[in-house]
């Protein structure tokens, strides 16, 4: 990255709180808060907009479909991969994610600055159906007990198996498997995360995931942490059948008519 800096055609997008990018940020970088990409759609908190939405922003931002993207985070690597879905949704698959995000690149003792860039105002494309990723819950609950298909279920364990629970009900989607987002990072002592190494994780999703073109399902509680594992998956590892869950655990909890499974309650029913 630091040698193409003020390449025409690429665009640093900086998702950090708007205070530490106005106090440093890499050179040109633009500043995006990565929460604007989503909102409440049918009573379902966080989902991220559709796409007249995004491209609205995107054209705020001054960006171009031609456009390289690298997306830079501050401690939480998937805020970059949540602003990747956005991208991918509209069908602009040239982004990157600078990996160990800003915290890296300034302890590296590269650039900075805290000038204001220039931004001229565009009119980016509506492209409606380029997101063949996101999935609802019937589809989910369609897959339920097929063989073939992986649920995984990205939240901290304790959550997974129902001790903890934010939600309306405790536990998970029966059949899913549990492998936590952070298990893919690795976080410094001074605060930088990256992803782990690709064989590492390589070798840890070739015991979950039977093949390459397995159809695989991701989901967290909101869709944030999942997009991490999204990415990991299909832009890393090259897994080419990946879905997203976005709504995730807060709308399934909150149907009742969806069945969940609480290891928890299970255990407790076995004394």
């Amino acid at each position: 990255l630091a040698a193409r800096l003020g390449t025409p055609g690429l665009k640093v997008v900086d998702l950090r709180p708007q205070p530490e990018y106005n106090a440093a940020h890499i050179p040109g970088s633009l500043s995006l808060n990565v929460e604007s990409f989503r909102g409440n759609i049918g009573g379902v908190p966080s989902l991220l907009l559709p796409p007249p939405m995004l491209a609205a922003q995107f054209s705020l931002l001054g960006l171009q479909p031609s456009d390289t993207i690298v997306l830079v985070s501050g401690d939480k690597l998937y805020d970059t991969t949540l602003a990747g879905m956005a991208f991918e949704r509209l069908g602009h698959m040239d982004y990157a994610v600078l990996n160990g995000g800003y915290a890296k690149w300034a302890q590296e003792g590269r650039p900075t600055d805290a000038a204001l860039p220039t931004v001229t105002e565009s009119k980016y494309p509506v492209k409606k159906d380029a997101d063949d990723f996101t999935v609802d819950f019937q589809a989910v609950a369609a897959q339920l007990g097929k063989p073939g298909v992986v649920i995984i279920d990205v939240r901290p364990a304790d959550f997974y198996t129902g001790k903890k629970s934010d939600e309306a009900r405790a536990g998970h989607i029966p059949g899913a498997v549990s492998r936590p987002f952070t298990e893919d990072v690795i976080t410094s002592s001074n605060k930088v995360v990256s992803f782990k190494p690709a064989d590492a994780l390589a070798a840890a999703y070739s015991q979950i995931i039977p093949s390459k073109a397995t159809e695989v399902i991701v989901h967290c509680r909101t869709g944030h942490q999942a997009s991490q594992t999204f990415f990991m998956l299909k832009r890393l590892l090259g897994y080419t059948n990946v879905r997203w869950y976005d709504a995730g655990w807060t709308e399934w909890a909150a149907r009742s008519e969806l069945p969940i499974v609480n290891e928890t309650q299970d255990v407790k029913s076995k004394k």
